[in-house]
């Protein structure tokens, strides 16, 4: 395993150690409104789903597994910009959390060597984070 390698999935495994020992594990279930509404989300993370929105909106079916690690770092990266800058309290963070958490099972899917299930993750993930407007304003 190159050093870069062995870098970014150190990076990776504390991302996901620090979303889960923050709050507790939400599992895969969508967040809930406020009342009907989307929450309001703070400044980074309206930024960083604007910034995953504009690198994931559109599938390309001949990408290599090489391909699909890559960007599931750079989605590790966002994500992990969004927590790290996160001003939001209460539900909303609550929510915004069980948001994330099923982006980074999408994520999880992508870093593997199953290049079928890495085209399904990044769908599901380009879907995933085209619903945000629904849940976060």
């Amino acid at each position: 395993m190159k050093f870069s390698q062995f870098i970014i999935y150190g990076f990776i495994l504390c991302l996901f150690s620090m979303v889960y020992t923050c709050h507790e594990h939400t599992g895969s279930k969508l967040p809930e409104l406020n009342n009907g509404k989307p929450w309001i989300a703070d400044n980074s993370t309206r930024m960083g789903f604007q910034k995953m929105d504009k690198l994931f909106h559109h599938a390309n079916s001949d990408e290599s597994i090489e391909e699909y690690h890559k960007q599931a770092a750079q989605i590790t990266s966002i994500i992990n910009e969004i927590l790290s800058s996160c001003t939001m309290s209460g539900q909303g963070h609550e929510e915004l959390h069980k948001y994330i958490n099923l982006l980074l099972e999408e994520v999880r899917s992508m870093k593997g060597n199953d290049i079928n299930l890495a085209k399904q993750a990044k769908l599901n993930l380009i879907e995933i984070i085209s619903k945000y407007p629904l849940y976060f304003e």
